[in-house]
């Protein structure tokens, strides 16, 4: 195993090169992005079946290759590489919304907070939960195993900044353990095109702290800066399934329309991901209905295609029957959904926690052999079997209990502070910005 460490400055390309790149990409058959990429499900009614139409390619005398990224040429299966977050190039169009503003609405604590006012063991506890955790899910993420110590005041709390890694500390070095790392693939073009990671490092670069420039540690998967041609790259990246060309409403993309970087999309810079309304439901059915295990690339968009596909069939009711988001006041998008002992639907039926009800039980109920997508099996992508009347402690009362903590606020009943659930963190950061005094957050 390699470490490379790389100097941290721009790529220059001139525009005549930008642009021949850009005509090189856009002469790519749309048949690549029909590969593994039908229409199907309730979002197939969203936008036209019909892939877009293929640009004709430029005149032979333009079709020379674009200048390379000549700094990870030679890098190998197994290297460790230490980045910056806009040097890696996104291998899908979409990501689910509600998965990052969960970790935006958790990542970043009040430190103003009233509820503790007076009451500072029980403040710093409480920062610990939140803004602590981005350090921890920073370190793990990074290969660096956890923080080394939580927060020991709240004044050490304060100045702790993911871009100042004197202000906190990781146990071990990053890159230490390289099961953790996010994967990337060397491009026919020098650069470095992630596979894993997606909503881990949009959410870094979403974050005040954080941004395009962050550092970051990823793990080389393939190099195959040996291939002649764009086209060539390509196919072999969906022939390895290290790609997903479907964008936010399941319809299938040509390669050259996959987005140019990591992160929202937005009206202030060009570029960033779409959203995926199911890919945030899946996200939310882990460890109800699914378990993340070692799981193939791209498995939550497996799930989120079959899903589209029981509400196509009428096994399951669209995300329109829910109330998700705003308009929808907060109190309903976060209304309780449970699942009682024998699996009986119980609490509220259209919150976002009954959406992830029903469809963890949908997911739930297929048998191992069943295929989800393609080949990939229901076991393949990790599906949990909930069982009527399981004993405490078994598999099914923990996920009964994860789906019930999903819309749970921050306060225990004697006031002091918990970790809350998932939906509530993300509902509450889609409707209101970062957790701040004075905002809709509630205190």
């Amino acid at each position: 195993m390699h470490f490379i460490y790389r100097p941290v400055r721009p790529i220059a390309f001139s525009a005549q090169h930008r642009l021949l790149r850009v005509l090189t990409i856009i002469m790519l058959p749309l048949a690549l992005a029909a590969c593994h990429s039908g229409v199907s499900g309730d979002d197939a009614a969203d936008g036209d079946k019909n892939p877009v139409a293929l640009v004709p390619p430029p005149p032979p005398d333009e079709q020379q290759q674009p200048a390379r990224n000549t700094a990870y040429l030679t890098v190998k299966p197994g290297d460790i590489l230490q980045v910056r977050i806009e040097e890696l190039r996104p291998t899908q169009v979409a990501i689910g919304y509600d998965q990052v503003f969960y970790k935006l609405g958790r990542w970043q604590g009040d430190f103003e907070r009233p509820t503790w006012a007076g009451q500072p063991a029980q403040h710093l506890d409480y920062l610990n939960r939140t803004v602590g955790k981005k350090f921890d899910d920073y370190c793990e993420d990074m290969g660096g195993t956890e923080r080394a110590q939580h927060f020991l005041s709240i004044a050490e709390a304060r100045i702790a900044r993911l871009d100042q890694p004197t202000t906190y500390l990781c146990k071990e070095a990053p890159g230490s353990d390289p099961s953790k790392l996010k994967t990337v693939v060397v491009g026919w073009d020098g650069n470095l095109y992630l596979t894993d990671g997606h909503h881990t490092f949009s959410s870094l670069r979403e974050i005040s702290d954080g941004g395009p420039a962050l550092p970051v540690w990823v793990k080389v998967a393939a190099n195959y800066s040996d291939l002649p041609d764009a086209a060539t790259f390509w196919q072999r990246m969906i022939d390895e399934r290290r790609v997903w060309l479907r964008d936010g409403r399941n319809q299938p993309v040509a390669v050259n329309q996959l987005p140019t970087r990591l992160g929202l999309a937005n009206d202030h810079e060009a570029g960033g991901m779409q959203e995926d309304r199911y890919r945030s439901l899946v996200y939310f059915t882990r460890n109800v209905a699914y378990s993340n295990g070692s799981l193939p690339e791209y498995a939550e968009f497996l799930w989120g295609d079959w899903l589209r596909r029981q509400v196509a069939a009428g096994h399951l009711p669209s995300l329109d029957h829910y109330m998700m988001t705003p308009p929808a006041a907060p109190a309903q998008i976060l209304g309780v959904s449970t699942l009682s002992k024998n699996l009986t639907a119980a609490g509220a039926n259209d919150s976002y926690a009954a959406a992830v009800r029903d469809a963890s039980l949908k997911m739930a109920a297929l048998s191992d052999t069943d295929l989800v997508f393609d080949d990939r099996s229901a076991a393949d992508l990790g599906r949990l079997i909930l069982l009527a009347d399981a004993p405490g402690g078994s598999p099914t009362k923990k996920a009964r209990d994860t789906l019930e903590e999903l819309p749970r606020d921050d306060v225990k009943v004697d006031g002091s502070p918990r970790g809350a659930g998932k939906l509530w963190f993300a509902v509450n950061y889609r409707n209101c910005g970062k957790p701040a005094s004075g905002t809709c957050w509630g205190w």
